[in-house]
């Protein structure tokens, strides 16, 4: 008798949670926004809120004292890479998010912002308001290893135009739009093989996780073209836009390479933008409600004005 309660009681809590996870699984436009949002740290977040705004302020601004002042709400899940971004939207019917567009999947489903959908077309027309370089960073005052000097050839080269855009960004051609704002021009350079790898330790690579396709891409093909392991030649650890700055400030050694998805200025940082990409706004594929948002929309549900879906007008 006790083994056939048991049993009972096993058949309905499966049931039970069975018919809770199909009730959690469907969207709801009245139930609250879940809104994911990366972290500080992040150069993804940065041109988020840095293009986000209702007309007066931005999600992210500077205030008088050179302090930066964040306006996403508090209520916002914040997450350290592009990824789990992803993978929080995918699993949640009420989730909002924005992803590098060179990571976007069929497993979300990508809004329009202003009535523009990002494409390769409209991030160049500037007609999609939310985008951003990839910059490749070096120490200015360190000198280069041998071997990292070699890849940051290779990175600024036409070669590597294949490897941005098999992962959906916009290698940049326009030797203006390679170079920060004011800046002198930096033309695609060309790269000729070297009849042998230079010898020396692992090329260093840290910072922007959005960039994580492209530079893994690029590394596979430059080990390629010297017969070698990708593995053998380079120490990847990506945790974000800042930490790549950071990276390259404190190298000593010359073997250091940053990656940012956002803008760089700074004294002690060489940099060139290797290509742009769309910040693309992110829902779940059951919500059948957006299609598209103002970046004063985006302002209010991230500002949590706006709680839920039916409340947008």
């Amino acid at each position: 008798m006790k083994k056939l309660l048991a049993i009972l009681a096993g058949v309905v809590a499966t049931v039970t949670l069975l018919t809770f996870a199909g009730c959690s699984v469907e969207f709801n436009p009245d139930k609250n926004i879940s809104i994911i949002a990366r972290d500080r740290s992040s150069g993804t977040r940065e041109a988020f809120d840095k293009v986000v705004t209702d007309g007066t302020q931005k999600l992210q601004y500077k205030d008088e004292n050179g302090d930066t002042v964040y306006l996403t709400s508090s209520t916002a899940e914040e997450q350290d890479s592009t990824g789990v971004v992803k993978s929080k939207v995918q699993s949640d019917p009420q989730a909002i998010g924005y992803i590098s567009f060179g990571s976007v999947d069929d497993t979300v489903k990508v809004v329009k912002v202003e009535g523009v959908a990002p494409s390769k077309a409209t991030v160049l027309d500037g007609t999609y308001k939310i985008q951003r370089p990839f910059v490749i960073m070096t120490n200015k005052e360190t000198k280069m290893t041998e071997r990292a000097a070699d890849f940051v050839k290779y990175l600024e080269s036409s070669l590597v135009k294949e490897d941005c855009e098999k992962h959906g960004v916009i290698f940049l051609e326009d030797a203006k739009l390679r170079a920060n704002e004011g800046e002198a021009a930096i033309p695609v350079g060309t790269y000729t093989k070297l009849e042998k790898l230079p010898d020396g330790e692992k090329i260093v690579i840290r910072g922007s996780t959005s960039m994580k396709e492209v530079i893994m891409e690029a590394a596979a093909s430059y080990a390629k073209l010297y017969n070698v392991k990708a593995d053998d030649l380079f120490d990847v650890e990506l945790k974000g836009s800042s930490k790549g700055t950071k990276a390259v400030k404190e190298d000593t050694k010359g073997n250091t390479i940053g990656l940012s998805s956002a803008a760089v200025k700074d004294e002690k940082v060489r940099s060139f933008n290797i290509c742009y990409d769309a910040v693309a706004v992110i829902v779940n594929k059951k919500n059948t409600l957006v299609e598209n948002l103002t970046l004063k929309q985006l302002f209010e549900i991230y500002t949590a004005k706006i709680t839920k879906f039916t409340e947008i007008k």
